[in-house]
């Protein structure tokens, strides 16, 4: 009889294991715990030093440095375990609009509205410079193998650097704010233009592939009025779905209106189809993350939540507050176990994604 109920309890802890859901805490569950509301904890850590807005994160490969950039023109390199400041990069002169390491981790990219920098993560020295812009920066990231850097400006051009050398490799046509580039490093994604088009485009041959165009507003106040261009894109690790976020009617208002009235978009890449078109978190979504394991996303803008969602149902699985500002970056760590968030007021959190365990008594 006692044997026989050991079994049963196994076999209640091992459902319950296997029907668990990510949460953010600060510590992991003890196996002991009952489930805890993810918003009643804080963040593992905060870091502090930014003097204005932090507009990006990024994660190294290793998961040991976090980098952040701000409004206040710096890029600062961070210990992820001790939230120590390693280095302040400073030689920037606008506001940073992007951070990306390099796959070995020994480079970190960073953009602001004029240039973009490369900088020695082990020393903190700055390696070049390129002025890939006319008119301005919007965006720069980089390949999965980190060979290539692509940015995207105010002269409506998409540009294709060595990373190497700095030379420019190729440079595409078309009116874009963001930027995704899918896992194999085979396919680019841009965003931004009005009428919320996204352009997907072969990167080894810089032809365009297919056009993504949302659904006009139902209520439209004139014929003029469209979907809002994207702000935010990210793609799925299996290719297969793309997100969009951009701004909804709370945003903006008025017969000169270009908006659905949705804030996040989801689409299948297969088929060109949208998935859902819905509505999350505050006005708009300025920046988006999907989980290593391509299960959920997180999404973040003018609410001071971070809201971590199904990636197949938009639901939201999880609210974490801690902000008092809006969330304008955020980034996971490879192995997906560790969130950063990046807010306008002024500081970063590092979250500790865990197991949510509900035990049968």
């Amino acid at each position: 009889m006692k044997s026989s109920l050991v079994f049963k309890s196994l076999i209640l802890l091992a459902f319950s294991l296997s029907t668990s859901i990510i949460v953010a805490q600060e510590y992991p569950v003890a196996a002991s715990s009952v489930a805890v509301t993810p918003s009643a904890k804080p963040a593992r850590l905060t870091l502090s030093g930014h003097k204005a807005p932090v507009r990006a994160v990024a994660i190294s490969p290793n998961g040991q440095s976090i980098a952040s950039g701000g409004d206040d023109k710096t890029v600062k390199l961070w210990d992820a375990l001790t939230g120590k400041l390693l280095f302040d990069l400073n030689g920037h002169v606008q506001n940073i609009k992007s951070v990306a390491f390099t796959p070995d981790g020994t480079t970190l990219v960073s953009s602001d509205t004029e240039t973009i920098k490369l900088w020695n993560t082990k020393t903190g020295q700055l390696i070049k410079t390129i002025t890939a812009h006319k008119n301005g920066v919007f965006a720069a990231i980089l390949t999965p193998d980190g060979q290539t850097l692509i940015s995207t400006g105010a002269d409506n051009t998409i540009k294709l650097w060595n990373i190497k050398t700095g030379k420019l490799q190729r440079s595409l046509k078309a009116e874009a704010r963001v930027l995704a580039v899918s896992s194999d490093g085979k396919t680019l994604f841009s965003g931004g233009e009005n009428g919320g088009k996204i352009r997907i485009w072969n990167l080894a041959t810089g032809k365009q592939l297919r056009t993504l165009t949302p659904p006009r507003p139902k209520d439209a106040f004139s014929p003029q009025q469209q979907a809002s261009g994207a702000i935010s894109l990210a793609i799925s690790p299996n290719g297969q779905t793309l997100i969009s976020g951009g701004y909804d009617d709370s945003f903006q208002s008025g017969p000169l209106q270009q908006t659905d009235g949705k804030n996040l978009k989801a689409w299948n890449l297969k088929t060109g189809k949208l998935i859902y078109n819905v509505s999350i978190g505050g006005a708009g979504v300025d920046t988006l993350a999907i989980s290593p394991d391509g299960k959920v996303f997180v999404a973040g803008g003018l609410g001071y939540e971070v809201v971590l969602c199904d990636i197949k149902t938009s639901k939201a699985i999880i609210t974490q507050k801690g902000h008092a500002g809006g969330i304008y970056g955020l980034a996971f760590s490879r192995d997906g176990k560790t969130l950063v968030s990046g807010s306008g007021d002024k500081s970063v959190k590092v979250w500790q994604l865990v197991p949510s365990l509900s035990l049968v008594a």
